[in-house]
């Protein structure tokens, strides 16, 4: 009899456990991780966005046995000094969730219209107005750490234990791109003049992928052409690079070569040759990414005319591009900076010709040389300059 009772017992705890854990549960995945900017067509914040990009998704599995009647609600805040700041909240109409479903929702279901999981009521709140205010304005939100938090919850019929879980994306707003040089401001009545047929391209910026774009400009061009005319005529060069010292000299499974800071030592190997006395147009555009392509930020449009004096031969500066090109993974340093303003080669002359070991070499040695310590048949123990 005591056994009895006790099956008894134990039967009811387990349907009671079953219960307990057939529950509605909610997860939430980014699905852009690199995401820096967040621009008004993302989301809906200012009831004025259309989403169209997935850039997050929400799973809801109903575990329970029998259909459940679900809402989800979501708050949107912003990080400010460790405490979250509501921004805006919504909650989605009702809807059934079948025995056993699984649901998938993105953030182009909750910020479109006429959606079925569409955030019908969505509010934004008092210390989201001004946060508002800077999206109207700029078209994307302020920098900073956002969190997206969903909650589903029974409305009617059957209920459950709410679930709960959240998202953040750190968004930096990349912005800040100047030139350094070589050369001037485009839009002055001068170009810049550079005595360097291999120029050392400089900028800042807090962006960590770029293009740069060099174009020759051509004699017969109009007066009245524009700097951005111009860059767009002919183009000698056009690379993309991404800033990544450990890395530098390596290159990215899209083509992009990683560069060991915001310079870049021209020409590289294959490059077309820059020629004394033409002027040439070059610009940087920073690239971050976003909900859809990146996007571009494009710096001023800079000019210079070389003056090389006829003292560096074409020969004598492919040569020397190849072998940067070739050294620069080996070198502790980065070889651009021996030929910048202030460095230990700065200004000096090349006559096309190579001395090595007391004897004078070709040019067909030096690329012999360049290859070995490329491929890594020769080792680079030493590397200073006299």
């Amino acid at each position: 009899m005591v056994g009895r009772k006790l099956a008894t017992v134990i039967l009811i705890w387990m349907i009671v456990v079953s219960a307990v854990q057939a529950q509605v549960i909610i997860q939430a995945q980014v699905l852009q991780r690199d995401l820096r900017l967040f621009f008004l067509s993302d989301f809906n914040f200012t009831g004025r966005g259309r989403a169209t990009n997935e850039i997050f998704s929400v799973s809801i599995v109903n575990t329970a046995a029998s259909p459940r009647i679900c809402c989800l609600h979501m708050d949107f805040s912003k990080q400010e000094g460790g405490t979250p700041q509501l921004l805006a909240s919504g909650t989605t109409n009702p809807f059934t969730l079948a025995a056993g479903q699984t649901i998938r929702i993105t953030n182009v279901n909750l910020f479109s219209q006429a959606q079925q999981f569409s955030l019908d009521e969505y509010n934004i709140e008092e210390s989201g107005e001004e946060v508002q205010a800077k999206i109207l304005a700029t078209g994307k939100l302020p920098s900073g750490v956002y969190r997206f938090t969903f909650v589903i919850r029974p409305c009617t019929g059957a209920g459950f234990t709410p679930s709960d879980t959240y998202i953040e994306f750190d968004l930096s707003n990349p912005t800040s791109l100047d030139l350094i040089g070589p050369g001037e401001p485009a839009d002055r009545s001068l170009p810049g003049v550079t005595p360097a047929l291999f120029p050392l391209f400089r900028w800042t910026s807090n962006i960590d992928r770029f293009k740069l774009t060099i174009a020759e400009k051509l004699a017969d061009v109009h007066d009245s052409a524009s700097p951005a005319e111009i860059i767009q005529d002919r183009i000698r060069f056009e690379r993309i690079f991404v800033v990544d010292p450990a890395r530098s000299g390596g290159v990215a499974l899209d083509g992009a070569e990683y560069i060991n800071g915001t310079h870049y030592l021209y020409p590289p190997a294959g490059a077309w040759p820059l020629e004394d006395g033409k002027i040439y147009y070059w610009r940087i555009t920073g690239l971050a990414p976003s909900s859809g392509a990146d996007a571009e930020f494009p710096s001023e449009i800079w000019s210079f005319r070389i003056d090389a004096g006829g003292k560096r031969s074409l020969e004598a500066t492919i040569a020397l591009g190849e072998m940067l090109t070739s050294l620069r993974p080996s070198v502790g340093a980065e070889p651009a900076l021996f030929f910048r303003s202030g460095g230990e080669l700065d200004g000096f002359t090349l006559t096309g010709r190579y001395w090595l070991n007391g004897r004078w070499i070709t040019h067909e040695q030096l690329q012999a040389i360049m290859i070995k310590l490329s491929t890594g048949e020769y080792k680079l123990i030493e590397s200073r300059v006299e």
